[in-house]
């Protein structure tokens, strides 16, 4: 069905269906690493209309889960969300409100409180209506069980994909399959220590709304200068201390450290009568989320990694991509655990 919707004229078509109104043209935009998006036109009208291939070697239905975030975001007044239109599951698309506005070329502090006040909103909806029914974020961390268990994964899948004598053969030896045993280490002596259970998931009173897949690439600057945030396929239930985690270290992005800090501190604080453990949790898991940062960024050495990319139309250069991709897992590593 996804081959038969790589004409124009057929998206157009399909995207007239979708949102009710005649497409005129439907023009490729951003290149997603999972997915092909389409800006429709009409005569008086803009929307968004997403295509989500289907990956074998990932069950996730990412459409049904952002369909579902977003129709829950916007139903209890979030409105710095895009707007769900229609979806249809067997062309494995939806439709989405256009919001006016431009990619962020430039942050400062008032984003970042911008970023953390929307999460930290989220927070606000964890009771309402419909909540309970949302599935897990994706790569959801409940204990640090459940982030050894992904880091350990991720290693594995790395090494069984890449040859002897590489550099990012060598960059995983030297540096981090020793880090590995080192977090795992550190992980089990505090939870000793502290009398936590290792493998105990944590309380779902204390599971965080997390977009997982957050920050600023993947939010808009509206004409007015506030931000909209978008791309929520991987929403759902997580730890807040993975959540705080991932926006501090996320490639997309690459917070500065004192950004970084800003945003953990301004969440933490508005999060602390009713999680008095978060500090701990996040301290505890950090070096482990840098790990799985690392291999996050080394994902370009999969060969799975290419079919994806391939299907959202992405035609970027191997070798230069996985160079770029291992520089910055080098440089990641070097900032956060050298």
């Amino acid at each position: 069905m996804m081959q038969a919707l790589a004409a124009t004229d057929d998206l157009a078509r399909l995207g007239s269906r979708l949102v009710g109104w005649r497409v005129l043209s439907a023009d490729p935009m951003r290149r997603g690493g999972n997915n092909r998006i389409f800006l429709l036109s009409g005569e008086a009208n803009r929307a968004i209309l997403k295509l989500y291939p289907s990956q074998p070697e990932d069950p996730r239905d990412r459409l049904a889960q952002e369909y579902a975030a977003l129709s829950f975001l916007r139903r209890h007044g979030v409105a710095d969300v895009p707007r769900p239109i229609a979806c249809d599951a067997a062309a494995r698309c939806a439709a989405f409100e256009w919001i006016d506005g431009a990619p962020l070329d430039r942050v400062g502090n008032a984003d970042v409180d911008e970023l953390a006040d929307f999460f930290i909103r989220l927070q606000t909806l964890r009771d309402h209506d419909g909540a309970a029914s949302l599935a897990d974020a994706s790569a959801a961390c409940f204990s640090p069980a459940m982030v050894l268990e992904q880091l350990d994964g991720r290693l594995e899948r790395l090494q069984q994909s890449i040859a002897r004598g590489t550099d990012v053969a060598d960059f995983v030896a030297a540096s981090l399959l020793p880090a590995a045993r080192r977090a795992g280490e550190r992980m089990r002596a505090a939870c000793a220590t502290a009398g936590v259970a290792f493998a105990q998931p944590l309380d779902r009173r204390l599971r965080a709304l997390s977009a997982s897949d957050f920050g600023f690439h993947n939010a808009i600057r509206r004409p007015g200068g506030r931000l909209a945030f978008v791309d929520f396929e991987y929403f759902g239930w997580d730890d807040p201390a993975k959540a705080i985690a991932d926006v501090m270290l996320h490639a997309g992005m690459m917070l500065p450290d004192e950004l970084g800090q800003r945003y953990r501190a301004r969440v933490e604080a508005a999060l602390a009568d009713s999680d008095g453990s978060l500090s701990f949790r996040l301290d505890l898991l950090f070096p482990s989320m840098v790990l799985l940062w690392c291999l996050i960024l080394l994902n370009e050495f999969l060969p799975e990694r290419w079919t994806r990319r391939a299907l959202a139309g992405d035609r970027d250069d191997r070798e230069a991509a996985q160079a770029t991709q291992l520089r910055k897992a080098r440089e990641l590593f070097s900032r956060n655990l050298a």
